[in-house]
């Protein structure tokens, strides 16, 4: 994981303390709330791009694409200030 780290810090002109840290779990938590309510879809608001990027690629094209939305924070503000 400290391989993967340093090369997103390398890839994002970073210093890897200063990356930002996203929780993993969160899209497992999206699907524990879609069989434990009546909901038909739930969104991961997320201010992370290369977490945002990879949450996507890993629910698009499975069952759950669609009912897990992952969406910037800042698309989402924009949203409602409009």
């Amino acid at each position: 994981m400290n391989r993967v780290h340093e090369r997103l810090a390398k890839l994002e002109q970073a210093a890897p303390d200063e990356l930002r840290k996203t929780d993993s779990e969160l899209p497992a938590a999206a699907v524990m709330l879609l069989g434990s309510t009546a909901h038909d879809s739930v969104g991961i608001l997320i201010d992370d791009r290369n977490a945002e990027q990879a949450m996507s690629g890993v629910i698009n094209n499975t069952y759950y694409e669609g009912r897990i939305r992952i969406i910037s924070i800042w698309e989402a503000m924009g949203q409602m200030e409009s």
